[in-house]
């Protein structure tokens, strides 16, 4: 009689074929187990939770490699730790151009983006599982920081730059949060103090009357706004009528005024022409008045001849009429002396 077969043992070999079949398919179909990877050291001094083996290796969003390795570093000559984490990166992801040395290889392009900015980071890859990953990308604006050390020569390794969490747990630990709950403490306290002063709560009772006061205003003004806006429109539409009426009125004036000042313009310029001869006559007057002034001067001048002898003609003419009132003084006393003569009166 034959022996019967293990059916446990044959359903054990099945599971395991399927296993690996399983395995194989991920393994192979995935394309990477044939796929060229360059390995590549990172050295970060932040804190790494939430980064695990396998966690993709980003470039602007695009899997470009995988995180193979992490790894604590102690240096006992700096007294200082790291955490080296290993990565590979898939050439084939990168296609390089223009290179300083003529270079297409991605991997012998690497030192020369390094000088350019290329820099490794730690990134969130979700805020509710906490879970990074590594990004890397050009950033020329961060400094080139390369720790280089030993056991680590083989390694092409690419400077990092902090993550933004950690840049910014940096900067929130240069402010003394005791001081300021302390100060919001101090601000609550002083805050309730106030709120239960009782004078505030009369202030905000009148306050609150103070802004029915103001709503009873505004709706009484906005019930003598409009009656008000309807008067103003009536007056602005009968000063627009005044002013077509003026503006009718105006026109005709103003041709008026026109033709008179053609009129006067006209007359300015005939009494102009007149005025010409006139003004020359006049001239030729003043300059023989002129001349007969100076004729008259130089007769009556304090040097002239005639001056000095109508001067000497008065001054004997004076003398002569003293002379003639000393005469008829002496006949008025003496009339015989026309007969007797003067000398009779001596005896």
């Amino acid at each position: 009689m034959a022996k019967k077969a293990n059916r446990k043992m044959i359903g054990g070999f099945v599971v395991l074929a399927v296993i690996i079949l399983a395995v194989s398919i991920v393994i192979f179909g995935s394309g990477n187990f044939f796929r060229k990877k360059e390995q590549f050291v990172l050295f970060f001094d932040d804190s790494l939770k939430g980064l695990n083996v396998g966690a993709p290796v980003l470039t602007r969003g695009v899997k470009a490699g995988a995180v193979t390795q992490i790894s604590f570093v102690s240096d006992m000559d700096n007294l200082s730790s790291e955490v080296a984490v290993f990565i590979e990166i898939y050439p084939d992801t990168f296609d390089v151009v223009n290179a300083d040395d003529g270079e297409s290889d991605p991997t012998d392009a690497i030192p020369q983006l390094i000088k350019e900015g290329l820099r490794a980071q730690l990134i969130s890859q979700s805020l509710v599982t906490g879970q990074l990953v590594i990004e890397v990308s050009m950033r020329p604006d961060t400094p080139l920081k390369m720790l280089n050390l030993p056991g680590y020569e083989k390694f092409q390794e690419i400077p990092t730059i902090p993550s933004t969490l950690s840049r910014l747990g940096k900067e929130l630990q240069k402010f003394d949060l005791q001081e300021i709950n302390n100060r919001l403490n101090s601000i609550l306290a002083s805050a309730d103090t106030i709120l239960k002063n009782p004078n505030i709560a009369a202030s905000l009772s009148d306050l609150n009357t103070l802004l029915k006061d103001a709503r009873g205003l505004v709706a009484n003004v906005n019930d003598k706004v409009d009656p008000l806006a309807d008067n103003l429109n009536r007056t602005i539409t009968s000063a627009g009528t005044l002013v077509d009426d003026v503006d009718s009125a105006v026109k005709p004036l103003l041709t008026k005024i026109d033709n008179t000042l053609d009129v006067i313009n006209k007359l300015v310029k005939d009494v102009d022409s007149d005025v010409d001869p006139v003004a020359t006559s006049a001239t030729e007057a003043l300059e023989a008045a002129r001349d007969a002034f100076i004729s008259i001067d130089s007769l009556v001048g304090k040097q002239s001849p005639v001056r000095t002898n109508l001067d000497t003609a008065l001054k004997e003419l004076a003398m002569a009429s003293r002379s003639l009132r000393t005469l008829a003084d002496y006949l008025e006393q003496h009339p015989d002396a026309l007969i007797k003569g003067k000398g009779y009166q001596n005896y």
